[in-house]
């Protein structure tokens, strides 16, 4: 059921995203030549509407597409016509091509104000310090900000790492760990629910030794910590923390759900901007570890399914929110391909004056070369991901 809402999920936020395009287009004059579901090669045409949109069933079950008249230089009727996308002014083009990034934005912060309005639990508890004290998030809190916020009543104390649940055929389950076990120590070190991920972080490719207790015995058990993937995937009980609802009234909730907005593109840049470093260190090590990292779709869908399962449909929501939220922060990178690429393109041949039928005759061989490049990458980390957090065995991957 995780796995099958967790498509829909993804499906939907994807087609919210190309709506924006698609509305934005139709009102700014722009023909909408093709709306398809999946990525081409067209198995079949499915409608054809008043406008002459097809609407289109493709092989590779990706996602959604528009395609715009226009787009295409090498059709010079198209390119030219006064409904095409390249004669269209500039404010036009502007807004048809941020609209589904602005559709991506409107609904995360329509999703947070829900849950928000109607009390919510955190999605995870970060480090101290992982976000200014200007942007701290009220999904993923540090314990000192939700004390501040009077979200947690009574003292924080060592909270013993007592196991709830175990993710199935992950990595806390592979360590024959189960339900009630209490973890001790991680190679020498103690541990509580409130330290466990930052040890494991100092561990991450390395082997770990894992001190636990049950029934009243002590049992070691010894593993590696992937770099790619060192999470037990165990969800803990939270003692003595007291951790109220984090409600708010509407209008409220509706502006606290603009931090969060602001709260959660922070951290998103922060793990961007630490990516790119890695990338561009031109170490084996850092760029493979970085890479590694990447999740997307099966890893999110695979978090989403325990997230469920822990904290119901309201936790849901919220991760819906970020995963939206995400997807315009992408979107808007200015790399060619993306929006935010395709935006850059025509402000450079705006501000320019360049001619259109040259400057984007050269812009669609590059934007096709980078979609190649992305949907190699996607392609990868999903198979990556399937292989982590399915146990599915692929050729060269596991």
């Amino acid at each position: 059921m995780g796995v099958v809402l967790g498509i829909v999920m993804f499906m939907s936020l994807v087609l919210i995203h190309e709506l924006g395009h698609f509305i934005s287009a139709k009102k700014s004059g722009v023909k909408v030549l093709e709306f398809g579901i999946g990525i081409p090669p067209k198995v079949c045409k499915l409608r054809t509407d008043r406008s002459w949109t097809e609407y289109t069933l493709n092989l590779l079950p990706l996602g959604w597409f528009v395609r715009l008249k226009g787009e295409d230089p090498k059709d010079e009727a198209d390119f030219n016509a006064k409904d095409s996308f390249i004669t269209a002014t500039i404010g036009k083009k502007i807004l048809i091509l941020i609209a589904g990034v602005g559709m991506n934005l409107l609904l995360a912060w329509a999703l947070f104000t829900v849950i928000f309005t109607t009390g919510t639990q955190p999605i995870s508890i970060l480090p101290e310090n992982a976000l200014s004290s200007h942007e701290n998030s009220y999904l993923m809190p540090t314990v000192n900000f939700l004390k501040t916020q009077w979200f947690i009543s009574g003292d924080l104390v060592s909270t013993p790492a007592k196991i709830e649940k175990v993710s199935e055929e992950l990595l806390g389950q592979k360590m024959g760990l189960v339900s009630w076990d209490t973890i001790i120590s991680i190679n020498n070190e103690p541990v509580d629910v409130w330290n466990i991920g930052s040890v494991l972080k100092t561990n991450i490719g390395k082997d770990i030794t894992v001190l636990f207790s049950r029934d009243e015995k002590k049992i070691i058990t010894e593993t590696h910590c992937p770099v790619d993937n060192c999470i037990l995937w165990l969800t803990f009980y939270a003692g003595t923390l007291n951790l109220k609802p984090i409600k708010f009234p509407l209008f409220t909730a509706m502006w606290i759900s603009l931090k969060e907005i602001k709260a959660q593109t922070v951290l998103t840049f922060s793990a961007l901007g630490t990516l790119g470093s890695d990338l561009i260190s031109f170490n084996k090590d850092r760029i493979k570890t970085s890479i590694n990292k990447l999740t997307w779709p099966a890893g999110a869908i695979k978090f989403g399914e325990t997230l469920l399962n822990v904290g119901g449909l309201k936790l849901y929501l919220g991760f819906a929110g970020i995963i939206s939220l995400a997807l315009a922060i992408f979107n808007v990178l200015p790399i060619p391909a993306l929006d935010g690429g395709r935006l850059l393109g025509v402000l450079i041949q705006w501000i320019g004056k360049l001619k259109p039928e040259k400057y984007f005759n050269v812009e669609w061989y590059i934007n096709l070369v980078f979609f190649i490049a992305l949907m190699a990458l996607w392609i990868y980390i999903l198979l990556k991901d399937l292989v982590h957090f399915r146990d599915i065995k692929i050729p060269f991957l596991g």
